[in-house]
This record gives C-alpha cells, sequence and structure tokens, in this order.
C-alpha cells in the first residue's frame, strides 16, 4: 500500500515550493525585446518615406504639405490612415 501512495505522490507536481524567477529567462527576454524594437524601428523609419511617397503618387494634382499646412484635416487623416496602414503591413511581415 505504501507503494501505490508513494507513486502517486511522486506523479503529482510539488505545491507551495517558492522556486523565485529564473533571472537568466528574463534577461534573455529583454534583450529579445530590445532587438525587435530596434528591428521594428529601423523597418518604421524605412518604411514612412516610402508610405508618403506612395501616397503622393496616388494623389497626383494634390500638394499634401501644402495642404497640411493650410491644416486641412482630411488630408492629415488620410495620409496618417496611409502611413498606419504601411505600418500594419511591416508588422505583419516582422512576426510572419
Amino acid at each position: 500500500m505504501t507503494w501505490l501512495v508513494a507513486s502517486i505522490l511522486q506523479a503529482t507536481p510539488p505545491f507551495g515550493i517558492p522556486t523565485g524567477p529564473d533571472y537568466g529567462r528574463v534577461l534573455l527576454n529583454a534583450a529579445f525585446m530590445i532587438f525587435w524594437v530596434i528591428v521594428s524601428g529601423v523597418a518604421f523609419a524605412i518604411m514612412a518615406p516610402i508610405a508618403m511617397r506612395v501616397f503622393n503618387r496616388v494623389t497626383p494634382g494634390i500638394d499634401e504639405m501644402a495642404e497640411l499646412k493650410r491644416g486641412n484635416t482630411a488630408v492629415a487623416l488620410v495620409q496618417g490612415a496611409t502611413i498606419l496602414a504601411m505600418a500594419l503591413l511591416v508588422v505583419a511581415v516582422i512576426l510572419k
């Protein structure tokens, strides 16, 4: 009977034993986070000017910068949405 109790106790996980955080894993995850923040920042720095050029090519006859200086909110919203959509594409590529 004691061998049955011993085998059951060995199969169950230990409860109530505090092990503490694994600092090596925490530091490794922090290093990966910093790496991906840098990669994402570089990708966005490359993507934003490309998105602006694409937006300028799609809307011929409209000087977006002049419209933004005049305070045209509609142009600002559409241009912001274009940049946001391009950023979501970059995120999708990075996460793939």
